[in-house]
């Protein structure tokens, strides 16, 4: 995790988080038009949306409302529920996501957490001949309910068809493992007594505090990741219904 004043530097920021995975700003009060004119200055943005499923979490074209507080028509944003949002990255199962997560803390934050994952560095740590059998495999991803959300928004899938590496190299030339262990749902190849054996070894070992950034939410503050080599879990809060956050996401150019 790397810490920023403000939002003045675009490209240092951008620079940032495909090497350090993880930028925080704090004390930030924005329009929802400046926040979106950020994330371009970047990248582009997801959206807009406007599928039934989506319509009624957007605040915009391009901003989705994280919360459980309802809106006119009496919806709840995204990932409204209480309990936690456990360990995953946006879009894991689709080869044209975006890998950039703008979350900004709007208001009702105090008090909840969200923590990150640094899979480079656990990547780093594994020993030489651990890291190069694991470059030989490949991951099938999807959503399963339950695995790590309830969400309404989500429909069960397993993309088989389109397996990822689980040894990734970013734009910046970073390596490390795609590893949101809670939307793998398979391996290329392998049976389901090594699979088992592979994500409980890997799962045992980026779990370790050493590669966790807890950040405790203030009004203000905002948090973007990468989401090739980071993972992140928001952690059970009670006052999800009064609790939002605007979120983003975005590619690099």
């Amino acid at each position: 995790m790397v810490e920023f004043e403000n939002l003045n530097d675009p490209q240092a920021i951008k620079e940032a988080l495909l090497n350090e995975l993880v930028v925080v700003i704090r004390g930030q009060d924005l329009t929802p038009e400046e926040e979106i004119a950020f994330c371009q200055s970047i990248g582009k943005c997801q959206g807009p949306y406007r599928s039934e499923r989506s319509k009624h979490i957007a605040l915009n074209d391009h901003i989705l409302r994280v919360t459980g507080q309802k809106n006119e028509e009496g919806e709840e944003g995204l990932f409204g529920h209480v309990d936690a949002l456990d360990w995953h990255a946006n879009q894991a199962s689709n080869k044209e996501r975006d890998p950039l997560i703008w979350l900004y803390g709007k208001s009702g934050t105090r008090g909840s957490r969200t923590s990150w994952i640094d899979n480079k560095k656990a990547y780093e740590d594994l020993h030489p001949t651990i890291q190069e059998s694991l470059k030989k495999i490949q991951i099938t991803l999807g959503y399963k309910t339950g695995n790590y959300s309830d969400s309404k928004y989500f429909r069960d899938h397993h993309n088989e068809e389109d397996p990822f590496d689980l040894v990734h190299t970013n734009a910046a030339g970073k390596t490390g493992l795609y590893f949101p262990f809670l939307q793998i749902l398979g391996m290329v190849g392998k049976t389901e007594e090594e699979f088992n054996e592979i994500m409980d070894m890997l799962k045992e070992h980026i779990l370790q505090d050493k590669y966790r950034y807890d950040h405790y939410w203030e009004d203000g503050d905002i948090v973007i990741s990468e989401q090739w080599l980071s993972i992140h879990k928001r952690w059970k809060f009670e006052d999800m219904e009064n609790r939002v956050l605007h979120r983003i996401a975005f590619n690099y150019e």
